[in-house]
């Protein structure tokens, strides 16, 4: 063994040490096994993806009680017309790097809409590009949205496509398309 001190110690902790959060700290890919389909909460700060491969219209039936939200193949919708909501899925993320599936409202049939549903669609246009967060204004009726200071890093979308996080989302008994669905059983009753 040489005592030659000019050459540093490969092994000194301090030559190997590297940052926790970097990839090559854990050599292992994170999966995306979930994804939510939730509005942003009123704290976070977010994004949308702006390409619209990631955001499709689609209607959605919500159980209140247990805020679980299912999305409904379009041959029942003309059945369901006073329990689904039309939405626009559209592709999140939070500045945690939280994904999540939004179902932003969109305007009736005969184009009559709300405040509180318009807000919400500019804010998920303003999130394209920026990232911003959006609370509740109950006196005004509507959403107030708050820009976070520029210079934030821009979003890590997941490689997965519309498809992907769909099946994820909505895979495990979340996606009715047939009138024996146990969500369309309890709501007759049955």
């Amino acid at each position: 063994m040489s005592n030659d001190t000019s050459k540093p110690d490969p092994f000194d902790p301090a030559l190997l040490r590297i940052a926790p959060t970097s990839e090559a700290a854990s050599g292992v890919k994170k999966l995306l096994l979930h994804v939510p389909v939730r509005k942003p909460n009123r704290q976070e700060f977010f994004r949308t993806r702006p390409d619209s491969d990631y955001r499709a219209p689609v209607a959605t039936l919500e159980l209140k009680e247990e805020r679980e939200i299912y999305v409904v193949a379009p041959s029942l919708v003309p059945e369901l017309a006073g329990e689904v909501r039309l939405v626009e899925i559209r592709l999140c993320i939070s500045r945690s790097g939280v994904v999540f599936l939004w179902p932003v409202t969109l305007p009736a049939e005969d184009g009559r809409s709300n405040p509180w549903h318009e807000t919400a669609r500019e804010a998920a246009v303003l999130a394209e590009v920026n990232w911003v967060r959006m609370s509740a204004n109950m006196g005004a009726g509507c959403y107030d949205v708050s820009q976070a200071p520029e210079g934030l890093s821009e979003p890590k979308w997941p490689e997965q496509s519309l498809h992907e996080l769909l099946r994820l989302a909505f895979g495990k008994g979340k996606l009715i398309d047939a009138f024996d669905h146990p969500v369309l059983k309890r709501l007759r009753g049955e």
